[in-house]
């Protein structure tokens, strides 16, 4: 293969490698102040901690309290059923750097998947 021919392949797959995001659907859980978290098939990623990281986007949340959502620790605090598409990091712990959209769900659309823990309603 010609090197120009090559450099041109090379930058044609930049763009596939720079988008990683993928689709995680599950348990979003908010308990306390500043912290969430996702629970999914392959476990808990944390998107948000007090007075630590906070992924990407997390401003951008939507109002999980219009939807179904499982109040807990009174206020706006508790968990409901959803999918993201995030960026991840697996390192010390599992991580959520970077949201685009979330998606909420019904409560029983998690509550029936036997892959998730279950929660209480």
């Amino acid at each position: 293969m010609k090197p120009v021919a090559l450099s041109l392949l090379l930058l044609a797959a930049l763009p596939a490698a720079a988008s990683a995001a993928e689709t995680r659907c599950g348990w979003i859980v908010n308990p306390s102040p500043a912290n969430w978290w996702l629970t999914d098939a392959q476990g808990e990623w944390i998107m948000s901690t007090q007075g630590g990281d906070q992924a990407e986007g997390m401003d951008d949340l939507p109002d999980f309290t219009e939807g179904e959502w499982v109040v807990s620790n009174g206020g706006s605090y508790g968990h409901g059923c959803g999918c993201m598409r995030v960026d991840t990091e697996e390192g010390d712990w599992k991580a959520i750097t970077r949201i685009y959209s979330v998606k909420q769900l019904p409560l029983k659309t998690c509550s029936a998947d036997p892959a998730l823990p279950q929660l209480d309603q």
